[in-house]
């Protein structure tokens, strides 16, 4: 009997590691079977009142601006506020100092340097990952007094998805998921897309991101994917950044106070050997501005430099060394024409191209890379100042500047600058980088300029400041033009009125958010009626060139 169950089991081709993927595979159904019943169960929460708000982000909270403008907004709406992430940079006195906040800070655990072995990264990445949820799990779900809310950031995808999952789904609370980027594609920036660990953060990201109430979006590019191509089940809405009303263009006469507190002329000497690229700065003068008396009016200076800034998080996502290319082009072409020019009519030198200082904010584990290969650089007219300013002070300084340069290539394609739109509220234009997403934000001739390689931002610098008026800015036409494009579109609309056109309506009645997305996911309708085309800033179904399409398909499959 025992001979003929070993030739049965032969002939199945059965054995003992049959039985362990049987079980293993069982197992695993059971236990998505048990997800798919907790996510079918509706929140127990009928409206969310004047209750409270949890906001999860596996990040540096006084660095995450966009969520620190969800706290605001909440807090402004007479919410209770609970904020989870990491202590790093210093917060805004107003959320800081605030009763109706509490910041929950998690340990942060060292991350694998990028000079190191890559299998390094696979081991501790399981490990950290394990770490994380447990302290996440614990802080969400026991020192958080059951918030009807639970907003988080992605990414980091991993653990945050399913972690917030478990404990929204054991709480039975909303779960609104605010899509900065893909995880996936962070991760490709640094493993590559063909990756079997970014697959399987992909695969990751889909699983536990699939449902929410609400998904917010940066972009109508990520919303359309979010929505069509991923299937996500819950309200996809765009939420676009927009700054608050602290982000504005200063006055000569507030850019010389700040440029008096910052003492860039300082930083210049200390991070750069070019001796010569200073004017002299004496009492009542800045580097960029003087005052004839000590109560009279700030000017600008006729030979201070032009003022860049570029804020960058020094990542992958960011090719500086594309700046550094375009710098040294226009440097060389500075030294040519300027010697000519001075030779020739016996003026100096920057009647023709004038000297560009770039003052580089932001933190990021490629700084020191690139602030050694910026030590070697032998620029005439050309100094980068790298700096960390407070968040008081950096929208003082975008306020002050010529022009922004926005080096963010977007690993997905679907997100869109935040520094821009910090550029933006102040009234600066941008140099900025193409990709598909960009023209949501930047009109290319219009509130920017857009290059795609080192040699069309070279030309674009030499365009806009040949010849530049030092000492007059306001006259130059294409600049103060664009300027005025920026004022009359994109500062009509700022952070709060957006938040309340947009998000309000949802958060009010969650439960009607929540049973309208379930319809929608069981029906879905692809039109765009009038009212929803009025609402340029909530994206349910498809732009009007994509109805066009669909109806068009709807109609040949009737025939």
């Amino acid at each position: 009997m025992d001979e003929f169950a070993e030739l049965d089991r032969e002939k199945l081709g059965y054995d003992k590691s049959n039985s362990i993927a049987i079980i293993i595979g069982l197992t695993f159904m059971v236990l998505f079977r048990f997800i798919g019943y907790l996510a079918a169960k509706p929140p127990k929460v009928a409206a969310i009142g004047k209750k409270s708000f949890c906001i999860v982000v596996l990040g540096d909270v006084g660095h995450s601006p966009r969520m620190l403008l969800h706290a605001r907004s909440a807090l402004s709406a007479g919410w209770r506020v609970d904020f989870i992430g990491y202590k790093g940079s210093s917060l805004p006195e107003d959320l800081e100092n605030h009763p109706s906040i509490q910041f929950h800070y998690l340990t942060q655990l060292p991350r694998v340097s990028e000079s190191m072995p890559r299998i390094l990264y696979y081991l501790f990445a399981p490990i950290k990952a394990l770490l994380l949820a447990s302290q996440l799990f614990y802080v969400s779900m026991f020192n958080v007094s059951a918030p009807e809310v639970y907003l988080v950031q992605n990414p980091p995808a991993i653990p945050t998805l399913h972690v917030m999952q478990i404990v929204n789904w054991l709480k039975q609370r909303h779960l609104v998921i605010d899509w900065h980027n893909y995880g996936s594609s962070v991760v490709a920036q640094r493993l590559g897309k063909d990756s079997v660990f970014t697959k399987l953060v992909a695969f990751y990201e889909r699983i536990w991101g699939y449902k929410a109430t609400i998904h917010i979006c940066v972009s109508r590019a990520m919303a359309r994917e979010l929505l069509y191509k991923f299937e996500k089940r819950g309200k996809v809405a765009t939420l676009y950044d927009r700054p608050p009303e602290q982000f504005h263009r200063l006055e000569t006469d507030e850019i010389h106070e700040l440029l008096g507190e910052l003492k860039l002329e300082k930083l210049v000497k200390e991070q750069s050997l070019n001796s010569s690229f200073l004017p002299t700065v004496g009492s009542n003068q800045t580097l960029l501005t003087e005052k004839k008396t000590v109560n009279g009016p700030a000017t600008f200076r006729g030979d201070r430099p032009i003022l860049i800034v570029s804020s960058t998080s020094w990542t992958a996502d960011e090719d500086f060394q594309l700046l550094l290319t375009a710098a040294k082009q226009y440097d060389d072409l500075a030294k040519l024409e300027n010697t000519g020019k001075a030779t020739s009519t016996g003026k100096g030198k920057a009647d023709v191209f004038p000297k560009l200082l770039f003052v580089i904010t932001g933190k990021g584990p490629l700084k020191q890379h690139y602030e050694e290969v910026i030590s070697k650089m032998d620029l005439e007219n050309v100094v980068f100042v790298t700096t960390w300013l407070s968040p008081e002070n950096y929208p003082r300084l975008l306020g002050s500047a010529d022009l922004g340069v926005s080096l963010h290539t977007s690993a997905s394609g679907v997100d869109l600058p935040m520094k821009i739109v910090d550029m933006f509220g102040c009234g600066l234009p941008v140099c900025a980088f193409n990709y598909p997403a960009l023209p949501e934000l930047v009109v290319a001739k219009s509130n920017g300029l857009v290059f795609e390689n080192a040699n069309e931002l070279k030309s674009q610098l030499v365009h806009l400041f040949k010849d530049f008026p030092l000492a007059q800015p306001e006259s130059h036409q294409q600049l103060q033009g664009m300027r005025t494009v920026i004022r009359e579109s994109f500062q009509s609309t700022r952070w709060e009125q957006n938040w309340t056109t947009t998000m309000f309506p949802l958060l009010r009645n969650l439960d009607k958010t929540w049973a309208d997305s379930q319809m929608f996911a069981e029906h879905p309708v692809y039109t765009l009626n009038s009212k929803q085309a009025s609402a340029p800033l909530v994206i349910d179904e498809l732009v009007e060139d994509e109805e066009d399409e669909y109806i068009e398909d709807e109609a040949e499959a009737e025939e």
